[in-house]
């Protein structure tokens, strides 16, 4: 399902400029030097982030005709490039090596990822992505010229280089996950070297969706609910809170403080969002 596009209050501002290019770096992006080698010891509490960490953005506004779009062109995602602006700016102020790619293909979105798990990440703390897209129940996201399923990408992180093993692989999912719209409630408030360690293909993974399964998700002029929250949340807490704990400040927000905002149109208007997460992760993992 497409994103609805909605006006909401309140509305928070964001960088003004646009990123056009169908491929970019970050043009401010921290580049940290003489990085040290992370190590993997399973008795402690946190990831090791003293190595590289990378962000990458697949990032979707025009989408082309095709016989998988049932030849209609799914809407431009007005407002996209704003998420992209407040992820560089978070992630880059953090010392990422941010990486943007802009409305990729099917099989460029699946090479990409299938370069990115067979790199030697021997020198990376972990690899966080931005998927900014339409999407459907199920799994199902848009690349520019086809839906295709989510787990596609994880899988090839999951049977990726050995150097990948241990490491925090994290999934941000800004997309729809079905058509249903959530009219929300109304409440009454009260005032050593030869040692091997075997772990399972699927630990280590974090991946924060915008809605829940069979929900729709939405996105204004000034960028969509869950991004422009999380970055003001990262910007906010990363010295002082893991992740889960800053996934649960943008549930809050986004769960109280949002609500569409179109009233010519009854079926999209004063709808609620809720994010959700899901995770493998087996250590706390601080930005």
């Amino acid at each position: 399902m497409e994103e609805t596009f909605a006006d909401v209050s309140p509305s928070y501002p964001t960088n003004s400029s646009q990123n056009a290019s169908k491929t970019s770096g970050a043009g401010n992006e921290t580049r940290p030097v003489n990085k040290a080698q992370p190590i993997f010891n399973p008795e402690d509490l946190f990831y090791d982030m003293s190595g590289d960490k990378y962000l990458v953005i697949f990032n979707h506004t025009k989408y082309k005709m095709t016989r998988y779009f049932h030849f209609q062109t799914p809407t431009p995602r007005k407002g996209t490039e704003k998420d992209v602006e407040s992820l560089k700016k978070t992630f880059s102020n953090l010392g990422y090596k941010v990486l943007t790619y802009h409305d990729l293909d099917h099989g460029e979105i699946l090479n990409k990822a299938l370069e990115i798990s067979r790199m030697d990440n021997t020198m990376t703390s972990c690899l966080c992505f931005a998927i900014l897209t339409h999407g459907d129940k199920g799994g199902q996201l848009f690349a520019s010229d086809r839906p295709y399923q989510f787990s596609d990408v994880t899988k090839m992180l999951e049977n990726g280089d050995k150097s990948l093993v241990n490491k925090p692989k994290l999934f941000f999912i800004q997309a729809c996950r079905g058509g249903d719209m959530d009219d929300g409630r109304t409440v009454q408030l009260d005032s050593d070297d030869d040692l091997t360690f075997h772990v399972p293909s699927h630990a280590d993974f974090f991946t924060m969706y915008s809605s829940v399964e069979g929900y729709a998700a939405f996105r204004t002029a000034l960028g969509s609910f869950l991004i422009q929250e999380l970055c003001q949340a990262i910007d906010k807490y990363h010295d002082t809170l893991d992740v889960l704990h800053i996934a649960t400040t943008v549930n809050r927000r986004v769960a109280y403080e949002y609500s569409t905002y179109t009233p010519s149109n009854k079926n999209t208007h004063n709808k609620k969002q809720m994010p959700e997460v899901r995770y493998t992760l087996t250590k706390l993992f601080k930005f």
